[in-house]
């Protein structure tokens, strides 16, 4: 659906989406998207002749969401678009709540219904709760799902992506849709044998405005290159329109470590009012994420015979399938020994051997354990909390500043290449930039 230059200065000054973005949390980006969907859903009222967001009744709304259905938008956009329109009319009412005397107003999109059920159970990631940890679960084929831009054949082209992890394949097909979508918002092209190269430069000029990262950008140029190249093989289209698109440079990104003292005070910032059991189990998790380098996903799929208490190591299960032996240290072999000896406690005929477990005697997800490490964090007095993958970058980064060399630190956190690992030596200099500004007279 265009908007014209006239109608968004209109709708900007009823409708207030800029005003409601801004008032969100998130990157500059994801804000920008937030209001773009309110203008969308804005510039469809005023073919209803609904002016103002105070006019909007949930027919209106659900109007909306189910034009969104009939020309095929994916069903996940159509679930955001919903979520998006709920957080926007309870901000909207919280703005402009009703006069007195008037009857109170009530969310217009708090019981709009979608054709799609989100929780239905084809598009939920499938497999045992080891390989959800990993993020290499997939979904099976649902009709609603994969009938949405059916010219453009999403399902299809996922499915050709045999090399690729789950992940992956699940994010190329995702942003494939944003640009069909897009397309549809802004063209009149709905199919993609007419998608010319200057459309896509359009599509990322309008990413970049929007302020997208340029990692975000060139994974985007990244599936519509595989996506096209795919059509022309298969003899589908003749033309390719990414011929000519380059991918810009992407920034690195240096990790940020927590300072020595940090991370000891989050490691060891135990609950002291939670059971014995739950104790050792947290505190083995936050030592093996600082102590050893593990990533949460190896945290998930670890298994109860993988740790060695004579050697005092584990055994991983890292990416790509690869296993490795990484040794830990005594606090943390305690609290592992604690934890096995107590495990029972929680343990069910539906654990299996999975080393950690919730209270109900499921395997540990990864947002248990962010859960862990966020409440950590908050009894040590880390303002604004920290996330799992940081106590990792620590690991490495500590060691490299006590003198560990790279390669030793490579087999450590399982890096199959060593440039990977090379961003922890660029941390360290930096380290020691400052402290020689900081320390030397004539720096």
């Amino acid at each position: 659906m265009y908007v014209p230059a006239k109608q968004t200065k209109s709708i900007d000054d009823a409708f207030l989406p800029t005003k409601f973005a801004r008032s969100g949390r998130g990157t500059e980006s994801s804000r920008r998207h937030r209001a773009d969907e309110v203008v969308h859903f804005a510039a469809w009222c005023l073919t209803k002749t609904v002016k103002v967001p105070t006019h909007v009744t949930s027919d209106i709304v659900q109007s909306y969401v189910e034009y969104l259905e009939h020309i095929g938008y994916s069903t996940e956009t159509v679930d955001q678009r919903v979520t998006t329109l709920r957080t926007y009319f309870e901000w909207h009412i919280r703005q402009m709540p009703a006069k007195r005397g008037d009857s109170a107003r009530t969310n217009p999109a708090r019981k709009v219904a979608t054709a799609h059920p989100r929780a239905c159970d084809r598009c939920r990631p499938q497999g045992t709760s080891q390989v959800l940890a990993r993020g290499t679960s997939v979904k099976k084929a649902c009709d609603v799902r994969d009938t949405r831009l059916e010219e453009w054949e999403s399902s299809d082209f996922e499915v050709s992506l045999t090399s690729a992890s789950a992940n992956t394949r699940t994010a190329y097909r995702r942003d494939l849709e944003l640009f069909a979508e897009w397309l549809m918002d802004s063209t009149p092209i709905m199919n993609p044998v007419d998608v010319e190269r200057e459309h896509v430069r359009l599509y990322l000029a309008r990413l970049h405005d929007s302020g997208a990262s340029s990692r975000t950008v060139a994974r985007r140029i990244a599936a519509l290159r595989k996506y096209f190249t795919w059509r022309v093989r298969n003899g589908e289209q003749e033309h390719d329109p990414m011929t000519g698109i380059h991918t810009p440079q992407a920034k690195g990104r240096l990790p940020r470590p927590l300072d020595e003292r940090t991370a000891v005070d989050v490691v060891t910032a135990v609950n002291p009012t939670a059971h014995e059991w739950e104790q050792a189990r947290d505190s083995a998790v936050l030592e093996l994420l600082y102590g050893s380098g593990l990533r949460v996903s190896e945290i998930c799929t670890l298994q109860i015979d993988g740790f060695d208490k004579k050697t005092a190591s584990v055994r991983v299960l890292g990416k790509g399938s690869k296993v490795r032996i990484v040794p830990v240290s005594k606090p943390c072999a305690k609290s592992l020994g604690d934890w096995l000896t107590s495990r029972t406690e929680v343990s069910t005929s539906g654990s299996g051997k999975a080393m950690f477990l919730s209270g109900r005697g499921k395997p540990l997800t990864r947002r248990d354990v962010a859960r862990i490490l966020d409440a950590a964090a908050q009894r040590a007095g880390l303002a604004g909390g920290t996330h799992p993958h940081a106590l990792r970058h620590s690991f490495a980064t500590h060691l490299m500043d006590s003198g560990a060399d790279t390669r030793s630190i490579q087999e450590l956190l399982g890096h199959t290449d060593a440039a990977t690992t090379q961003r922890y030596t660029h941390v360290s200099k930096e380290k020691l930039r400052s402290s020689y500004v900081e320390a030397h007279p004539r720096a």
